[in-house]
């Protein structure tokens, strides 16, 4: 092939952002970011353990880099639930290690969060973590600070367990499919984690050039639509 054809194509892939789109197809697991991400049906209920890998889920629906490795992601569908897994490498523990999952159930987008958007602030020591459901423009307002869920993995729209090893650790989200509205416009995810050695955010769609990782969480128009079977 003729160098300027490589370039051309090289050039392609980069502007389009999606050559990882083919990844269902060809059975490999996203790298880059696509237009919109397919969310299949799993045949069975996943356990709700805090493990999750390809015996359970299939392939990973997408990955993403960090300092300390790539982040495996499964989507899947199963009855009235929708489940969000993560394997996160980190061989260095700290409680604050973070995921953090945010959705936008109708796919408005937007610079800021609308009223009704959802995140769930995963950290590594789950008590800490919180759960958001977006007020104007905003996660929360001062002094509104939603609490820690403390010893709740129950309710009663959503479940999330965990799990840790010295080698990283894993999280599974379950949400009820009445949350996220499938069907009614397509909502959009995104993903951001937090790690303390390498220190660093990371987000997944990868934040444009100047915007920090950990603003994308902040901005739905940088989501990523869900098409929800």
């Amino acid at each position: 092939m003729r160098t300027s054809s490589v370039l051309a194509l090289i050039l392609g892939c980069a502007i389009s952002g999606t050559a990882a789109g083919q990844a269902v197809a060809s059975g490999r697991p996203r790298s880059a970011t696509p237009d919109t991400i397919d969310v299949a049906r799993v045949a069975s209920a996943p356990m709700m353990d805090g493990r999750a890998g390809d015996r359970e889920y299939g392939l990973p629906t997408l990955q993403f880099r960090t300092a300390a490795g790539s982040v495996r992601v499964w989507l899947g569908r199963h009855g009235d639930f929708l489940y969000i897994a993560a394997d996160l490498p980190d061989s260095t523990f700290y409680w604050g290690d973070d995921l953090v999952v945010s959705i936008d159930p109708a796919g408005r987008g937007g610079d800021s969060p609308s009223v009704g958007d959802r995140q769930w602030y995963l950290r590594r020591v789950l008590d800490s973590s919180v759960v958001a459901v977006a007020e104007s423009g905003r996660w929360y307002s001062r002094g509104h600070e939603p609490a820690a869920i403390g010893t709740t993995r129950h309710h009663a729209e959503w479940d999330v367990a965990s799990s840790s090893s010295p080698k990283g650790w894993m999280v599974e989200l379950r949400v009820r499919t009445t949350v996220i509205k499938p069907g009614s416009g397509a909502p959009r995810l995104a993903l951001r984690t937090y790690n303390d050695q390498p220190a660093g955010w990371w987000s997944w769609p990868t934040a444009p050039v100047g915007v920090p990782p950990q603003r994308v969480e902040r901005m739905p128009d940088l989501w990523i639509p869900l098409r929800v079977r």
